[in-house]
């Protein structure tokens, strides 16, 4: 059974199933799932998550390098499918290398040039690399991921002052809670980035569930993180983070009365010496989102949904919330 490797430079951060390398995954994948192959690819990053992905999708036998520390459970997990052999290797050079090398027929996909797989498959014979699905030209768009808003629209001038507000923003990889597998399942087939601000805000209203994050917390305790800032007063949150590469938050979030939060045990986040998951440094930048948390998940029970405001971006996407939440949906902008 002949071995065959389909090649991802480390894609950018924002990757949607329109565009050209992943429309050629799906075709190569298509093309290859009637040959007699056994693929070895890998996972732990986007680029192969992808195209192990792809290939289980077609039933293609999968031969998987796994790269410490992730384990063959974790693997298996992730992917939920049994393999009936593997590799472990150290390092991703290691594991690109073991790919590339022990592949009678290498496909390369999308390769930026000069880059690690490209320099690796440039040391292959020119007999086991296949050309034919490769769109190594094409680039990724980066419009619309970067925006100014404008002026908030009356309503949501007018919202109340005594709630909380969580917002939401666009996420680069996957969820908190769901696998790698089910990620690149919805990326594989989405004509847009999969995992953007509204697309969480509904996931939220679909689970009943604000999922905590230990992301940049003390001890890397899981929080749910609210603001005070009025919606129509947040536009120092709804800003583009360069370093990151996404907007700060978005405007789609819920609010939440205040004192239905405390009664939940959502605090005011102290300031002080000893960073703790309700404490920050005295010094940090970031005073001005005025937070509030709770540890662990906040769930929107009945109590909670009957005074609930979801607010949204466009006016447009006020009917894409309509069949998850039945209470007061405002849009941010006119």
């Amino acid at each position: 059974m002949q071995k065959i490797a389909l090649l991802f430079s480390h894609l950018p951060k924002h990757v949607c199933g329109q565009d050209e390398p992943i429309l050629r995954l799906k075709i190569a994948t298509e093309f290859l799932k009637s040959q007699n192959i056994t693929a070895i690819t890998s996972a732990g990053q986007t680029h192969w998550d992808c195209i192990l992905t792809a290939l289980l999708q077609v039933n293609i036998p999968i031969h998987p390098v796994i790269v410490k520390p992730m384990t063959q459970e974790e693997f298996t997990k992730q992917f939920s499918c049994v393999f009936e052999s593997c590799t472990t290797v150290e390092s991703w050079e290691e594991r690109d290398r073991f790919i590339c090398f022990n592949a009678d027929c290498v496909y390369p996909l999308w390769l930026r040039k000069n880059g690690h797989l490209a320099k690796i498959t440039a040391l292959l014979p020119a007999e086991r690399i296949d050309i034919r699905f490769d769109c190594s030209s094409y680039r990724f768009p980066v419009a619309g991921l970067k925006y100014v808003l404008p002026e908030p629209s009356a309503e949501l001038r007018l919202l109340p002052n005594d709630y909380l507000w969580h917002w939401t923003r666009s996420q680069h990889g996957i969820w908190n809670g769901e696998t790698r597998r089910e990620f690149c399942n919805d990326l594989l087939c989405s004509p847009s980035a999969p995992r953007n601000s509204l697309a969480t805000l509904c996931r939220i209203l679909r689970e009943h569930r604000i999922r905590a994050s230990s992301l940049h917390i003390a001890g890397n305790i899981p929080v749910t993180s609210f603001t005070e800032n009025h919606p129509a007063r947040s536009t120092t949150l709804f800003t583009w983070r360069k370093d990151l590469q996404r907007m700060n938050f978005e405007p789609y979030g819920i609010g939440i009365p205040q004192d239905y939060a405390m009664s939940k045990g959502v605090k005011l986040l102290n300031y002080g010496t000893t960073p703790n998951w309700d404490t920050m440094q005295e010094n940090n930048q970031w005073k001005n989102e005025n937070e509030w948390r709770v540890r662990n998940d906040f769930l929107l029970d009945d109590e909670c949904t009957k005074n609930m405001i979801v607010v949204v971006r466009k006016t447009q996407e006020i009917e894409s919330i309509r069949t998850l939440f039945s209470g007061r949906v405002v849009a941010y902008e006119q």
